[in-house]
């Protein structure tokens, strides 16, 4: 007869087994390799292509970035305001997306998720009807608007907290402008006609030019938009 443990020896050995996680703390953990500031994920999208709007041509191309799409929680910035990004994990190689939401006027929706940092980026996001991500686009919109406007409200609340500690001739020098980043709406004021190019960009696999002499104009908007950006306009 095979002799017994003991009770003590038993719980270590159950301690020894390695746990079950959930997928929410999987996710994370994965994340976490790439990226160490993230604190939480709040939503996940399974599959997303990103395309960039290529100055240079005036066409949207796909950048060679698909995958799982992640709304995440950051870690707050040194002076305690509230951060939040997208990230795209690559399923097609090694560079991923990572993108800082900052507020709503850089991020607008339609058929697809619009986004300005260095350049403006699309994010299509695969949805099926009668299945289980039909209402991804909607939930993934909502939670981006929510997070968009609390990072925003975070920022400006920390801003008046410095404000009211500065001198009046600091507050003027603080109030020059360094150069103003236009928002999406004022970059693209055609977006229906925008968001539908990319979608077919991304149903044939294949550049999408804008219609009717649009991506003409869009070019010199993007152009002003940097000139702006950089202080040059």
């Amino acid at each position: 007869m095979a002799p017994n443990k003991s009770k003590a020896r038993a719980v270590e050995d159950e301690a020894a087994l390695p746990q079950t996680r959930s997928n929410e703390e999987l996710n994370l953990s994965v994340i976490r390799r790439h990226y160490p500031q993230v604190a939480a994920i709040h939503y996940v999208a399974p599959y997303s292509v990103l395309y960039a709007y290529m100055l240079e041509t005036s066409q949207w191309e796909k950048v060679g970035i698909e995958g799982s799409l992640f709304v995440c929680e950051l870690v707050p910035s040194q002076i305690g305001v509230e951060r939040f990004a997208v990230i795209l994990l690559n399923r097609r190689g090694l560079d991923n997306f990572f993108n800082e939401i900052t507020g709503p006027e850089h991020i607008d929706f339609g058929e697809f998720i619009m986004m300005q940092s260095d350049q403006v980026y699309g994010l299509w996001i695969f949805s099926e009807p009668h299945s289980s991500t039909a209402n991804v686009p909607a939930e993934i919109q909502a939670k981006l608007e929510e997070l968009a406007a609390r990072a925003k409200a975070s920022r400006e609340a920390k801003e008046r907290e410095i404000e009211s500690g500065m001198t009046e001739a600091e507050q003027v020098e603080a109030s020059v402008p360094m150069g103003r980043q236009v928002s999406l709406r004022e970059l693209f004021g055609q977006r229906p006609t925008v968001a539908a190019a990319v979608v077919h960009a991304h149903n044939n696999s294949h550049p999408a030019a804008l219609p009717g002499g649009q991506a003409d104009v869009l070019g010199q908007l993007f152009m002003k938009a940097k000139q702006d950006y950089n202080g040059l306009g």
